[in-house]
């Protein structure tokens, strides 16, 4: 399973990174430190679409929403499955990016356990 990480903040890339290897699921994963380098990534088409995104919101220049925006623009909300990843937990967050074209939202739980566990719901079948 090929999943992209788009989040500027490096430990949360870090920790992320942690998480899905203690899930033991075959994973790919790739890190986007901003959402201008994960959409520079699609201009090249033979670059691989990832089986799941996750997207932080809060990021300098384009943030987590524009960026679904975009996507939806560019029809790859179609192609790809997001799951939002933010330290938020407003209503508003939640239903503005599903009503983008957001698949899940996952609140960035503050033990890894947990974490850890979210993801296995999204990688083991």
């Amino acid at each position: 399973m090929n999943v992209f990480l788009v989040d500027d903040d490096q430990e949360d890339q870090e920790i992320f990174e942690m998480a899905v290897a203690e899930t033991g699921a075959l994973v790919n994963l790739k890190c986007f430190n901003s959402a201008d380098s994960f959409l520079e990534h699609f201009k090249n088409s033979a670059n691989i679409l990832p089986d799941l995104l996750f997207l932080d919101l809060n990021m300098p220049r384009i943030n987590g929403k524009d960026c679904l925006r975009i996507m939806a623009q560019d029809n790859l909300i179609e192609k790809i499955k997001v799951v939002v990843y933010s330290t938020s937990n407003s209503e508003n967050d939640i239903s503005e990016t599903k009503a983008i074209g957001a698949h899940h939202y996952l609140v960035k739980p503050t033990s890894f356990q947990y974490l850890v566990q979210s993801l296995k719901g999204f990688f083991v079948h």
